[in-house]
């Protein structure tokens, strides 16, 4: 197993630490965690001050992350492997999230286990997992705290179980939830939470032979849900 993990602390006006990962190897255990402001985990070939995205690669890897401040940002290009399980917390305001997962197709991103937790409002989310190949057995956990929270998700997977919280107004979701599956068993379930004001929500379900199922609870005045579930029909817009 290799882990190149180098910390850099530039001091000027503002205190900005930066973290570059370089991760290969299985059964890694990496706990990261940032208090303050305009701080950055991500990819080791950075400079400081220019920062590009980290690559974890392994086997049943644990990785958790808490960035504790405003400004902060997590960027990664590639979470490749089996067994992942991620623990994620970002509390604060104008924070930025990048986050994808074998999105290539060229490795596998099964039986992983993704738990979010956001609390602030103004933050960025871009969330994508297996967008060519399927990710199989797949659970993320979510909760949005706050208001003006923007999150985009694209996710092609099977078997997979979805949870998401959003309590606060103004928020803006877009869920993108596509597969094949062998058969209408391969199920994938999203269930919904949403609670605040002014809310924009758009969840698409376009799977090819897999069912898709979607539960929303809603307790939320002035908000725009739009839903569309396409199994190969003609092409709907919101």
């Amino acid at each position: 197993m290799r882990i190149l993990i180098a910390l850099f602390l530039s001091v000027g006006l503002f205190a900005d630490n930066e973290i570059y990962i370089d991760q290969t190897g299985n059964n890694a255990s990496i706990d990261l965690e940032q208090l303050g402001s305009t701080n950055i985990i991500g990819g080791d070939d950075a400079v400081a001050g220019t920062m590009t995205a980290a690559v974890l690669n392994g086997l049943t890897m644990t990785l958790d992350i808490n960035q504790i401040g405003s400004s902060n940002k997590f960027l990664t290009d590639g979470i490749l492997g089996d067994s992942f399980t991620g623990f994620f917390e970002f509390d604060g305001d104008s924070n930025e999230w990048d986050f994808s997962m074998d999105t290539s197709g060229l490795n596998t991103a099964d039986s992983n286990d993704i738990n979010i937790d956001v609390t602030g409002s103004f933050n960025l989310a871009d969330i994508d997992i297996a967008e060519v190949s399927g990710a199989s057995y797949l659970d993320i956990d979510w909760i949005i705290d706050g208001d003006s929270n923007d999150a985009e998700v694209d996710i092609d997977a099977d078997y997979a179980t979805m949870y998401m919280d959003i309590l606060g107004d103004s928020n803006d979701l877009t869920f993108i939830q596509s597969g094949y599956g062998a058969s209408s068993s391969d199920a994938k379930y999203f269930y919904m939470d949403l609670n605040g004001s002014n809310n924009t929500a758009v969840i698409k379900q376009q799977s090819t032979l897999a069912a898709d199922w979607l539960k929303i609870e809603s307790d939320a005045s002035n908000s725009n849900i739009c839903v569309i579930q396409n199994d190969g029909g003609s092409t709907t817009t919101c």
